[in-house]
């Protein structure tokens, strides 16, 4: 009996299918072999697998790291730890290419940067909270949001500190006088909150951040991810920020473009209002401050978790603090120049930033073929062929802490080693090149002043008996401290009242 004419159809595309597959194996495999041997390209150390078709075993240990608030520390020790600074891996059937390697990072971020895209997967992945902007896009869609925003934050418009000191004020007041503990890492986020739009839509905006950091890890397994609250989310974040996109046009719209658009005027330049002033769409605005927003805040609120979070476990640092706050400000509240000036300041936040990166990875996708400078070869010094659509992983949290760049003493948290060290690409809090943070500066002004003034207004910061386990991770699309900054303040003055648990 004759099979029926769609067996035969069945057979036929899973035959087409099949070929089709076979003859792209065949043709990568001859261009990377032709452009390697031009190029001098060596073969990229392997990350060995139970299961070589989709690295199953990989996924099941990063997910169970993940769950131990270990997924950094995993990635530093058990792979860059057992591999070398750059190997390629098969995480679900994707071989992505994992680097610290500051050459590598230089060439992906500097010297090749035409060569790297954020790429397609990042903006669908967030385009349902964010859309697409200066976080998730590139080309000109990146270009003009980034141009639009510079001068948003030139010094002219972040040096007034008038804004932090009032937030500050608020902070300090709303702390607890009966000696219950506080997370000091959720008042940082309140405070960037409070200077950015407010804390109504705190929720929303982080569940919908946590959704999008889950579905960039889940890789090709994305479309799978589900939460029931996170199409809610998006449409309360959405809901909040549509309302004030709809004044800055209509205020736009009453006083002139001219008038918010050019940076020279009396009126203090705003990113909203100039998107405003060009007549684009509301969505296209409302996505433009939404990929501000999270490139902006949690950066902040990050950098200040960490930085209490190690005052508060080092008091001869915290002495040599005080003593330069106290030395250079004699009790008046701090300018621009101030905290530009303080010598010490600089060194631990910079350390700060050394061990606990706000943005501990980050990825680019090579937009043609195109080369690494080292990782292959027996001894990895040789060039590593990059094919058109792989991804690259660079992970700045194992670079900041490789003892062949910064020492035996890499693992300790010790401000005095910037006397001496100056980095180049083995030190990268805010990304580089042209792609480098924008808020950068703001984050580091923002963060000053809120050491400067807990300083001044508290003796003592301490972390209480309870709180005294090793650093643990909060890893979403940033990173937070795990367990949470927790500090006991002693008022000045020392009056037992005013003892309160932070």
């Amino acid at each position: 009996m004759p099979y029926p004419i769609y067996y035969y159809v069945a057979i036929l595309c899973i035959a087409a299918l099949f070929t089709r597959s076979l003859y792209a194996r065949i043709s990568l495999f001859q261009r990377k072999r032709r452009f390697a041997r031009k190029h001098g390209c060596a073969p990229v150390t392997r990350a060995r697998a139970w299961d070589p078709l989709l690295g199953l075993d990989h996924f099941v240990r990063l997910g169970k790291a993940a769950a131990q608030r270990r997924y950094l520390e995993y990635w530093r020790k058990n792979m860059f730890g057992r591999y070398g600074n750059t190997f390629e891996i098969n995480l679900m059937g994707q071989r992505l290419l994992f680097t610290n390697e500051p050459r590598n990072i230089q060439a992906v971020l500097v010297t090749q940067f035409p060569d790297f895209d954020i790429g397609q997967r990042r903006r669908d992945n967030s385009a349902q909270l964010l859309g697409v902007g200066v976080f998730n896009a590139d080309g000109p869609t990146w270009e003009h949001a980034r141009a639009t925003l510079r001068p948003n934050l030139t010094r002219a418009q972040v040096a007034d500190l008038q804004l932090f000191e009032k937030h500050v004020g608020v902070w300090m007041a709303a702390l607890p006088k009966d000696g219950q503990a506080v997370d000091m890492q959720e008042w940082a986020f309140r405070f960037v909150s409070s200077t950015a739009l407010g804390r109504r839509f705190a929720w929303a905006f982080n569940l919908g951040v946590d959704g999008v950091a889950q579905k960039i890890r889940l890789g090709s397994l994305a479309p799978l991810y589900y939460n029931a609250d996170y199409g809610k989310a998006c449409k309360m974040v959405h809901e909040y920020v549509d309302p004030i996109v709809l004044a800055a046009i209509e205020a736009t719209q009453k006083t002139g473009s001219e008038q918010h658009s050019n940076v020279g005027d009396e009126k203090r330049y705003t990113f909203l209002a100039a998107l405003a002033s060009e007549g684009i769409s509301p969505k296209k605005i409302r996505d433009h401050v939404l990929n501000i927003l999270i490139a902006a805040r949690d950066t902040s609120a990050c950098l200040m978790s960490a930085a209490f979070f190690e005052l508060a476990r080092q008091p001869a640092i915290q002495a040599k603090l005080r003593a330069e706050v106290d030395r250079q400000l004699e009790g008046r509240l701090p300018r621009y120049d101030d905290l530009k000036d303080m010598t010490y300041l600089n060194w631990f936040i910079k350390e700060a930033l050394r061990l606990y990166p706000p943005i501990p990875m980050n990825i680019r996708v090579a937009n043609k073929d195109t080369i690494l400078p080292v990782g292959g070869g027996p001894d990895g010094s040789a060039p590593i062929f990059v094919a058109a659509g792989q991804e690259v992983v660079y992970q700045i949290f194992s670079t900041h802490r490789r003892r062949d760049l910064w020492g035996e003493d890499a693992d300790q948290f010790r401000p005095e080693r910037w006397e001496t060290i100056r980095p180049h690409f083995q030190y990268l809090p805010f990304n580089g090149g042209p792609r480098i943070c924008p808020g950068q500066q703001f984050a580091l002004l923002e963060t000053s002043f809120v050491l400067v003034r807990f300083l001044q207004e508290y003796s003592r910061l301490e972390a209480p008996a309870t709180s005294q386990q090793p650093w643990t991770e909060n890893y979403t699309l940033t990173c937070s401290v795990g367990q949470g900054s927790w500090v006991k303040l002693m008022k000045r003055g020392g009056e037992k009242g005013s003892e309160v648990s932070a």
